[in-house]
């Protein structure tokens, strides 16, 4: 166990919320200390009994960012910890941008790669699977290890994306694929008009729990090996 190798990783997780709580406990367990945080919710009274990291007071008002709480409340945890909250919305396929959004869309695109690109891994622990595909892009391009974790209303899915070393990439179909590569349909809109048991707040309690330290495992295993 390296342990100082893990204190200097650093992890961008994008999503705050059921699943990027619990990864960042997990990972504060192995003793990694620089996490980032990603999101562009506020805590809701619904979130505290589902996400450790939130306390009620945090939901009074539905006024206080996930990411910047996430983060505040991780340093309580843990005052050793290095964590930041970045309030962003990811730019996704399938949802329309207007012309006047078109800037605040393309800043928030290169904020996100300027994240990517600044982290050892990324987590992937967002609420939909359109919100998934321009990380994803992002972080093959810079060959970056991700982790994925999605949640349905009985099963989950925990999955690394391929790196390639130095070696392997003058040597075609030797990658592993991604979330999108094992998928039949592209990303779209899934968010407009989805029945209640597509959201991701309708889910078994405990497979959060399961599939976000299964994550975490899966990243700290990769890192020693």
């Amino acid at each position: 166990l390296d342990t100082e190798m893990l204190k200097r990783t650093s992890c961008l997780l994008l999503g705050s919320g059921t699943l990027g709580c619990n990864v960042a406990r997990t990972l504060i367990g192995w003793g990694v200390r620089r996490i980032s945080f990603v999101d562009n919710g506020k805590v809701s009274y619904s979130n505290p009994v589902r996400q450790p990291l939130f306390t009620y007071e945090d939901s009074v008002g539905g006024k206080t960012p996930k990411a910047k709480a996430a983060a505040e409340n991780l340093m309580k945890v843990c005052p050793s910890a290095e964590a930041e909250g970045h309030v962003l919305t990811i730019p996704m396929p399938g949802h329309s941008v207007s012309k006047s959004q078109a800037p605040k869309v393309k800043a928030e695109f290169e904020k996100l790669r300027e994240l990517i690109i600044k982290h050892d891994i990324i987590f992937l622990l967002t609420d939909s699977r359109e919100s998934r595909w321009l990380p994803s892009l992002i972080a093959s391009a810079h060959n970056k290890l991700l982790i994925n974790a999605a949640l349905g209303f009985d099963t989950f899915v925990v999955m690394r994306h391929g790196t390639r070393r130095e070696e392997e990439k003058k040597r075609e179909g030797r990658r592993l694929g991604c979330y999108f590569c094992n998928d039949v349909v592209a990303p779209t809109d899934s968010l407009s008009d989805r029945t209640l048991d597509q959201q991701c707040t309708v889910t078994r309690p405990g497979l959060a729990p399961i599939a976000s330290a299964l994550s975490a495992e899966m990243a700290i295993s990769l890192l020693h090996n």
